[in-house]
């Protein structure tokens, strides 16, 4: 496998298949002992592995070790464009349809809680407010959210938008009505 592979990570995108109503996101909310990223939002997923085919695995075994999803029930249907964290990994999403009744359970040792984002906090862009920030001379924003006591920000906000203009045609834009922005260092 190639060397390019070491320094990159993919996640997944994970969207039931609830039939009765409203779309919603799996996303997980990373344990506070962790390296990196403790204590934030994020979606399932991790770095790539020497034993890993390909970066699409990489997500599907990372969801299964976090969350207990099972990769041959999920329905991967799209891969995002690459996008960069703040500390410069590679991160590949993957859109995955997943059934609704998905016994899911966090892994206590990466996790301290699951939880499903309705679509309709995205569409409705009912965020709370907008950062800005610079990495490597160059400046990003991302929008803020705030959904039953989870904040939602930085990359995994960055991931949602490219997502909701890919997959549903809704833009998400810089301004919004929401409190001034914030510039975040």
């Amino acid at each position: 496998m190639s060397n390019a592979l070491f320094q990159q990570a993919a996640v997944l995108l994970a969207i039931s298949d609830r039939p009765e109503g409203e779309e919603e996101i799996l996303l997980t909310l990373r344990a506070q002992h962790l390296s990196s990223h403790s204590g934030e939002v994020a979606f399932p997923g991790g770095k790539w592995e020497p034993g890993d085919p390909d970066l699409r695995y990489t997500a599907l075994r990372e969801a299964e070790e976090e969350v207990g999803l099972v990769p041959r029930f999920v329905e991967v249907v799209a891969e995002l464009t690459p996008s960069y964290t703040r500390a410069g990994m590679r991160v590949t999403p993957y859109i995955g349809r997943v059934p609704a009744d998905s016994l899911l359970t966090p892994n206590l040792d990466e996790l301290t809680d699951i939880f499903w984002l309705p679509l309709a906090v995205l569409k409705a862009d009912l965020r709370v407010r907008t950062e800005v920030f610079e990495v490597r001379g160059r400046e990003y924003w991302a929008p803020v959210y705030e959904y039953k006591g989870y904040i939602i920000w930085g990359f995994t906000a960055r991931v949602l938008v490219d997502f909701m203009a890919h997959f549903y045609g809704i833009t998400i834009g810089r301004a919004h009505h929401c409190a001034p922005e914030i510039a975040f260092q």
